[in-house]
């Protein structure tokens, strides 16, 4: 059971915004997530009027844009308003609704800045666990053709396993891509075959890669695996435009050492001058499963109840496995339980509603062998 419940949308209303709200509005529809409209006003204006001007005239705007998203048939939050330093509090306001993704516009950047990030988006970047999805506003960001690079470290392998996920629900291609930076010189008191240490660390890597494609499923999706020498940030982004990649779905921080490429500066120079949207992921997934933690759950209730009914205490025991099916109301064996406890206070009319319902629950999962196999292991 995956999903990716809330996403946070720091908007700028001065501007252009129509892209951003665009991508978190396709990808909310496809989550079937809940959008969160954050503006954050400048501590800078202090006067109390102007302020007050100011906020009135945000508050519009943003009224305006919950509006629209609200005719897309989105789940949309009242827009909140903060007032202080933007990164603050974007990443207050993320930590507070736990949302499982921040969609940010790129920013506008002057005539004379050599780089298309704006100072916001890369601050957050940097800063936020949370995954931070930043959309260019002169791009349509479109999820059909993305692009994952991997150097085999934790915060890579995050990314691949979300860059998969994403691949499955919205049907696009994956490129997983993995580079070598070669040794192009070492110290002149040691003499060293640089031809062969390069064929011998491409060799290392490749089988790494090998290993590494082995946690994940992929039979699923629409992938290219390729491994290419050179300049890290700088095949990166030659293989995003060679390819017309849309989106780019990345770890912030990697592993240094001669066989790994150092992600975390590498992400940097990448994603300030990448043509398309991207991801960036350092410690948590975009799409979250709930069913580590909602198995857990069921478990602790469902150990309560057996102890309950060993100690005769029934209605409590019934109790605890109505939790059971209040957490995942598919959760056939609780079904089964009360059917059984209510067999056991003579209460048949409530066994027989139980009976029933397990019945017609797996009537549309399994086939007739399964369910004896499911009642065989939980007498």
């Amino acid at each position: 059971m995956k999903q990716l419940e809330k996403i946070l949308v720091p908007i700028d209303v001065n501007s252009d915004s129509k892209e951003q709200l665009n991508t978190a509005i396709e990808i909310a529809r496809t989550y079937k997530s809940e959008i969160i409209i954050l503006y954050v006003l400048s501590e800078d204006v202090i006067h109390n009027n102007i302020q007050q001007i100011l906020l009135q005239a945000i508050t519009d705007s943003l009224n305006k844009v919950k509006e629209a998203i609200h005719k897309e048939g989105i789940r949309v939050k009242e827009p909140v308003i903060e007032i202080g330093q933007p990164i603050y509090n974007i990443l207050k306001m993320a930590v507070k609704e736990e949302v499982n993704l921040i969609v940010i516009g790129a920013g506008v950047k002057s005539k004379e800045e050599q780089f298309k990030l704006g100072n916001t988006a890369e601050k957050l970047i940097r800063h936020s666990d949370i995954p931070v999805l930043v959309v260019k506003s002169d791009i349509q960001t479109k999820i059909t053709n993305i692009l994952c690079p991997v150097d085999f470290s934790d915060n890579s392998r995050l990314a691949l396993k979300n860059a998969i996920l994403f691949s499955e629900r919205h049907k696009a291609s994956l490129r997983i891509l993995s580079i070598l930076e070669p040794i192009s010189r070492i110290s002149h008191r040691i003499y060293v075959d640089l031809d062969n240490e390069n064929s011998y660390r491409l060799e290392q890597l490749e089988k790494e890669m090998i290993q590494f494609i082995k946690e994940f499923d992929l039979n699923h999706i629409n992938h290219t695996i390729e491994i290419q020498t050179g300049i890290v940030h700088e095949k990166i982004l030659q293989t995003v435009k060679k390819y017309n990649h849309d989106l780019l779905i990345m770890g912030t921080t990697g592993r240094s050492g001669l066989q790994r490429i150092l992600m975390g500066s590498v992400t940097e120079k990448v994603v300030r001058q990448v043509p398309c949207s991207f991801i960036t992921i350092k410690t948590q997934d975009i799409i979250q499963s709930t069913f580590n933690h909602e198995v857990k759950e069921i478990e602790t209730h469902f150990e309560n109840a057996r102890h309950l009914v060993e100690q005769g205490k029934y209605k409590e025991a019934i109790s605890q496995y109505k939790i059971c099916i209040q957490i995942n109301n598919m959760y056939i064996p609780s079904i089964y339980k009360l059917a059984e406890v209510y067999r056991l206070i003579g209460d048949n009319a409530k066994a027989g509603y139980y009976d029933n319902m397990a019945k017609k629950l797996l009537a549309r999962l399994w086939d007739e062998e399964i369910e004896q196999e499911i009642r065989k292991y939980y007498k």
